[in-house]
């Protein structure tokens, strides 16, 4: 497919890679002059309108995300039977052949790793957007070390277009959390799972969970714990293992309850490590790796303070703070003295680590955090996400990311399931100051509702009474003298109890000119289906016109007689 061009502006340079899903090719966008990276949907996928529609809207959410460590979605199209997505083209390579490479990694390097990867995946929390399959093939790395996630909504796109068997885990078992393994929807927590099966993997060159069957990798995630890493790396200090055991939590409540959280207690910890060590490491200590897709970037400022960490600071980014240049150390003796004090200053630095993690910890914990502060003058504006058809956890853990709180009312008689949001305020999509309140409307407990009196009043009244009530409406139009959509009879009755979202079937008059059901089978030769009488009204012994519609069972090659 090398040298197509797609909509007369995206040239196909190189295959770049492929996937069961879709072909990466390098690409040359002829307007802009820039190089792209182009994902095209395979044609198993691109063949089923379902998956389309939900692709394409996915894509269209992974667009506004706007951050440093999030390849950038510059458009989304179709060129005939193509479907494709054009990304940012980026020079480096991505985490998993970074692992092969160099098998595990220090600490200092995937604490930073790590930390990027939060800080771009709490970003789209932020925008109520969750990635669903961060793996480390979808975390690509630049030659200069900045972190960038890709690939954000197509496993939640593929998990609902119905291509999949109901009975098969979706995502990638390795690295998806408990509650995607046992089919549930994935929030926020979710994605803070998988990031602590990443930074696991790099800490200890191998994933917390290994098994040939997806099946009994999911299994593994639902119930059994992970070995310390400490049996794989003595290096990784205590307290990282604890972040790590809290990020595998197999509850989401009891992890970060977003991607923005962990960004904060990572950058508090690398900020005390490279206190207590006072060295500098270059993130690639040998040679750049190779590239894959998606843009070399300009790294970003250095950090100002919650409630988004920033990346890091410099390119290539350096975990710690460098020796000055008139420090220099010679002879035996200096080098004993610098060392001692350096595991001096480790422990003294260290110490308070302890209390800074517990901190954010406790504070995550907290239902309804306080506002997020802006560190400018000026209030920040967030879009209020869309909620509703959640339930009340999920949406609170999306509300919480995108820095707004919330509280909760009970609509008795919705018909909905008990606990899910039934309605927002503000709607959906609104822009409102950070920390603003949002109101979530949930389905209570379903109770009983009396079903009203309707006969006799006009179908679109009544069917407007039922639904404020909490009810269901189906109708059946029939041949009446009765004015047009006037309710003849209801099921059930008025004044019955039935169950909160039950169905109430209405009899509706259709006036004259609805056909009369009739049915009659004579002999198994023709059946005489309806009737439609022309006039609306007669006076006895007054002859009128009946219309007869009637339908042959077989070939009729007798003349008959019927009288009716």
């Amino acid at each position: 497919m090398e040298g197509k061009l797609l909509n007369g502006r995206y040239r196909l340079l190189e295959l770049l890679g492929s996937g069961g899903m879709a072909m990466v090719y390098k690409g040359v966008d002829l307007v802009l002059h820039r190089p792209v990276a182009i994902k095209i949907l395979r044609e198993a996928y691109a063949g089923d309108p379902a998956f389309l529609a939900r692709f394409q809207r996915e894509a269209r959410s992974a667009a506004r995300l706007d951050h440093p460590n999030v390849v950038t979605v510059y458009d989304v199209g179709q060129d005939g039977n193509l479907h494709y997505i054009v990304m940012e083209y980026v020079e480096g390579e991505d985490l998993k052949s970074l692992i092969r490479r160099a098998g595990r990694l220090s600490v200092e390097q995937a604490v930073d790793i790590a930390y990027q990867i939060a800080a771009g995946v709490g970003h789209a929390h932020r925008m109520g957007i969750i990635h669903c399959d961060i793996k480390p093939q979808n975390i690509l790395i630049t030659r200069e070390g900045v972190v960038k996630v890709t690939d954000f909504g197509i496993a939640r796109a593929l998990s609902e277009s119905g291509l999949t068997d109901p009975e098969v885990i979706w995502g990638s078992p390795t690295y998806f959390s408990p509650e995607q393994a046992a089919g549930e929807r994935p929030v926020p927590a979710s994605d803070v799972y998988s990031i602590g099966v990443v930074l696991y993997e790099m800490l200890a060159g191998v994933p917390p969970f290994r098994a040939e069957k997806p099946t009994a990798l999911a299994l593994m995630h639902l119930r059994e714990e992970p070995q310390p890493l400490s049996l794989h790396n003595p290096q990784v200090p205590p307290q990282l293992e604890w972040i790590v055991r809290k990020l595998l939590a197999k509850e989401p409540s009891a992890r970060y309850r977003t991607a923005e959280q962990l960004a904060v207690v990572l950058q508090e910890y690398r900020t005390r490590m490279a206190q207590a060590t006072g060295l500098h490491v270059p993130f690639f200590p040998s040679s750049s790796p190779p590239s894959v897709p998606g843009r070399a970037a300009t790294p970003p400022p250095p950090p100002s303070g919650p409630p988004i960490p920033p990346t890091p600071e410099a390119a290539p980014p350096y975990i710690s703070q460098p020796v000055e240049a008139g420090e220099r150390l010679s002879g035996p003796d200096w080098l004993t003295w610098f060392l001692g004090a350096v595991a001096v200053i480790a422990v003294i630095g260290l110490v308070p680590l302890w209390a800074l993690v517990y901190r954010a910890w406790t504070r995550s914990e907290r239902a309804n955090p306080p506002a997020l502060e802006t560190p400018t003058a000026t209030v920040a504006l967030v879009p209020v996400p869309n909620v509703q058809g959640l339930k009340w956890e999920e949406a609170r853990a999306i509300l919480e990311a995108a820095g707004l709180r919330f509280t909760l009312e009970e609509q008795k008689g919705a018909a909905a399931p008990e606990g899910t949001v039934v309605r927002q305020e503000p709607p959906a999509g609104q822009r409102v100051p950070a920390g603003s309140e949002v109101r979530l409307f949930i389905a209570g407990k379903p109770g009983t509702v009396k079903v009203p009196v309707l006969v006799n009043v006009r179908s679109d009244l009544a069917r407007a009474a039922l639904e404020q009530a909490g009810l269901q409406v189906t109708e059946q139009v029939v041949w009446s003298t009765q004015p047009i959509s006037t309710v003849l009879a209801q099921e059930p009755p008025a004044e019955t109890e039935i169950p909160a979202g039950g169905v109430v079937t209405l009899t509706v008059s259709g006036g004259t000119a609805v056909p009369i059901p009739i049915g009659a089978n004579l002999g198994n030769l023709i059946i005489l289906e309806e009737a439609e009488v022309l006039q609306p009204r007669v006076r006895p012994g007054e002859i009128f016109a009946i219309s007869l519609r009637w339908r042959p069972l077989t070939t009729i090659s007798t003349r008959y007689v019927v009288f009716v």
